[in-house]
């Protein structure tokens, strides 16, 4: 069984990149950071960040404005706080079955 743990950390990570990059919009030559979720094969999830190299609109004093997508930022809070619902979901489930397997023994002794 995957550790929820690392589904919360890269969950996190996911968050605080794009509201990183929400942050810094305004900030000229601002290169978006790009986080991937992916599991590996102990099914445990990671983040994978990495910057992007497209640069933004030239401006008027030969600088670039961020390539921030706010669109694409939003989707990503919204997956990552989709990932700590699912996650927390499956804590819970979780703890639920173990309580009851508890409950089944000690009515068995």
């Amino acid at each position: 069984m995957a550790d929820p743990l690392s589904s919360l950390v890269a969950n996190s990570t996911l968050l605080a990149n794009a509201s990183s990059n929400v942050a810094n919009m305004n900030t000229r030559d601002y290169q978006s950071i790009r986080t991937t979720l992916v599991s590996d094969t102990n099914n445990n999830v990671r983040a994978i960040t990495s910057r992007t190299t497209a640069p933004g609109a030239p401006v008027d004093d030969g600088h670039y404005s961020s390539n921030v997508e706010l669109p694409q930022e939003f989707c990503d809070m919204i997956r990552a706080k989709t990932g700590f619902e699912a996650t927390l979901c499956a804590i819970s489930t979780r703890e639920e079955m173990m309580l009851d397997l508890m409950d089944i023994l000690t009515k068995r002794s």
